[in-house]
């Protein structure tokens, strides 16, 4: 599916839109609404803006009016309505009445709703709520859930501090046009197919047409990253996955990722994780049985 400004109808005739969906969007793509998204069943990575983080079933984001955002399941997933990929929950202020924010009693929801335009992630015991609110809004009249919406931003606005992670920088101020979009899906849908094998910041230049050094800084200002943190932490998010999921040595996990030499991926993990491989996986596994 290419990439592009999704339109969200529902949200121009309705307060909000609620829906299960049967795949995740991998696509690099943006809306006007606010997203909040309950991941299911599948294990990977999502980018939004240029926050890269860890996809797994429990997983809650609630991303920022058009804040840029992709989801990336790490194996192909056939589409099946009776084992759905993601519960999404859309809206913004003006869908849902600005003059209900404007309401004393929704000052606190509202000034919330503007600290999270750069996006969230929830965790903790704020995530476990959001998730049963979420699960519980699936059986429930469109009257239901709009109160139930109302209760989920009271709940995400009196949340801890430490349950909310926020997610793109304030310095992350992408070019919002479809043509940049388009180009930045090619080359990320690219790297995530190709992420064993070796490729290069020209080929990926080559492949939209453009030089090297304009490559380097389209890149950067549409991710917010440059394309080498880019790729080295989709690979380091690879291999956390890996030492979790598989026995695999650690040496045999490095070339799985599309690192060429142990020693590179050892200090390119330990930049981005702050500890060794090994010492996440013992961290991983004690952590297991508590």
């Amino acid at each position: 599916m290419k990439a592009q400004l999704e339109i969200i109808s529902a949200c121009q005739s309705k307060s909000f839109h609620f829906k299960t969906d049967e795949n995740i969007w991998p696509t690099w793509h943006f809306h006007p609404e606010y997203d909040i998204l309950l991941t299911l069943k599948n294990n990977g990575q999502f980018m939004v803006g240029d926050y890269m983080g860890t996809l797994k079933p429990g997983t809650i984001v609630m991303t920022g009016p058009n804040i840029p955002h992709a989801f990336h399941a790490s194996e192909e997933d056939e589409n099946n309505p009776e084992n759905p990929a993601m519960i999404v929950l859309q809206f913004s202020k003006e869908s849902m009445s600005s003059q209900l924010f404007e309401r004393p009693e929704m000052n606190q929801i509202s000034k919330f709703l503007d600290d999270a335009d750069r996006s969230l992630e929830f965790i903790g015991h704020t995530r476990d709520q959001i998730d049963q609110l979420l699960h519980d809004m699936q059986n429930l009249s469109e009257a239901q859930r709009y109160s139930k919406i109302i209760e989920m931003l009271d709940l995400m606005a009196n949340s801890p501090l430490n349950d909310r992670k926020k997610l793109a920088s304030l310095t992350f101020a992408p070019s919002l046009n479809q043509q940049n979009i388009d180009k930045v899906d090619l080359v990320t849908q690219y790297i995530l197919t190709h992420l064993q094998e070796p490729f290069s910041l020209e080929q990926m230049a080559t492949l939209i047409h453009m030089s090297p050094k304009s490559f380097s800084r389209f890149f950067k200002k549409n991710t917010g990253k440059t394309f080498v943190n880019y790729v080295n932490e989709l690979r380091i998010e690879k291999a956390c996955r890996l030492l979790l999921e598989s026995d695999d040595s650690i040496s045999n996990i490095c070339f799985e990722v599309g690192f060429n030499t142990l020693s590179n991926f050892n200090r390119r993990f330990l930049e981005i994780k702050g500890l060794s491989p090994r010492d996440y996986r013992l961290n991983l596994k004690q952590q297991s049985h508590l």
